[in-house]
């Protein structure tokens, strides 16, 4: 790859997380300064809200940290790294940039870097910028993850990420139907008919001209309520591609009825920890993994590693979520999913560890109809059984 000098940096390399639809990627960098010297820095770009939302420079002794690091920012999008060049990367970053050119302000080691950034030219043709497109998401396989998809980025107020996703790649082929990004909760697909196009000769014909109708119904977080938005979309059959998007309706429903549109079991193994130091050395291994803190103790968060929970229907915004670890300030480690296969799979993987031997004392498995542990992180009770018999 010819290597292309910026100000001060000459660039080597780039590569980007194939996540765009999800609204979200990871970008790892790599320049040589003026003396030769070796730099990567990692981006995490959110493309709804936030823009460029994580930023690290690294260079010198630094740099043994950079695989840790590069899995810590971007393990949890799901994707995996395809290469981009020096013109891709700036856009990349500058179209991030733009949906919050404030939160650099965030970020220490950016400053030193500002006057660089701001000095690319974004130069990106349409046609160029509909091949990154094709380059930075997973492949279209089905009707079901392209209106999933479809429906996601329209509710993130996402439109040109859209562009993968149309059968005419040339053009977006709708109008904004939100002010504001909101969060697609649930979406729920029905095949409504089947559109035969032109005259039909045969069987065959019919297979490879088809056009399908879906109507889709979209469960979104609105202004600390919930709206149902529902939509009708034209889809390829054979290329799974977007034809047409029209907006029906849109409902307010209540609290009551979004829980009763989110309900599905949750499985929970609930242990007691009986080394002092299980939680360092477990964050310690598993860098990729999300850690929120909360008043009653840590979760981490395991994401799967694809975004095949695209493909399914309903999409649930919680289905890339393969395990939930909570560390109460109590002593309990409480092990959640909402698969019953993902957790006989990680207690069969701390049998396997002597985790249970050396580190944990086992208590009891749980199922519950609807998901709890969230709730009772955010209670004031200190053990899941308190907090269960209220």
């Amino acid at each position: 790859m010819k290597s292309i000098k910026t100000s001060k940096l000459k660039f080597v390399k780039a590569e980007a997380t194939n996540t765009r639809l999800m609204g979200v990627i990871g970008v790892v960098v790599h320049w040589k300064d003026e003396a030769e010297r070796e730099i990567a820095q990692i981006f995490h770009l959110d493309y709804e809200v936030y823009g460029i939302d994580g930023f690290y420079h690294l260079m010198g002794s630094m740099l043994k940290e950079l695989d840790t690091l590069t899995l810590a920012v971007t393990g949890g999008l799901g994707g995996s790294f395809v290469s981009i060049d020096f013109r891709e990367m700036v856009y990349l970053l500058k179209t991030a940039y733009v949906v919050d050119p404030n939160s650099v302000e965030t970020h220490v080691d950016f400053e030193g870097f500002l006057e660089t950034f701001l000095a690319w030219k974004d130069d990106l043709s349409t046609a160029e910028i509909v091949n990154l497109m094709e380059k930075i998401n997973p492949p279209i396989t089905t009707d079901i993850q392209a209106i999933n998809f479809m429906i996601m980025r329209i509710v993130g107020c996402d439109r040109v990420s859209t562009i993968a996703l149309w059968d005419d790649r040339t053009q977006i082929g709708y109008t904004d139907f939100l002010v504001a990004p909101f969060t697609l909760i649930k979406n729920t697909c029905h095949l409504m008919s089947e559109e035969p196009k032109g005259k039909l000769k045969d069987e065959i014909s019919l297979r490879i001209r088809n056009e399908k109708i879906y109507r889709a119904e979209a469960l979104i977080d609105f202004e600390h309520k919930y709206k149902l938005l529902v939509f009708k979309l034209k889809v390829n059959a054979v290329t799974h591609r977007i034809v047409s998007v029209e907006h029906v309706e849109d409902l307010m429903i209540s609290s009551i009825e979004a829980a009763f549109n989110l309900n599905k079991p949750e499985f929970m193994i609930v242990t007691q920890l009986k080394d002092a130091f299980f939680e360092r050395r477990f964050a310690d291994n598993n860098p990729e993994m999300m850690k929120q803190d909360y008043a009653q103790g840590q979760l981490y968060i395991e994401f799967n590693d694809d975004n095949e929970h695209v493909m399914q229907n309903p999409y649930y915004l919680n289905g890339d979520i393969y395990a939930m670890y909570f560390f109460s300030r109590s002593g309990q480690l409480l092990i959640a999913s909402f698969s019953k296969e993902t957790l006989e799979a990680i207690d069969t993987m701390l049998i396997s560890n002597q985790a249970y031997t050396e580190s944990l004392q086992f208590i009891c498995e749980l199922k519950t109809d609807d998901p709890i542990l969230y709730a009772y992180i955010n209670s004031d009770y200190q053990s899941i059984f308190e907090f269960l018999s209220h």
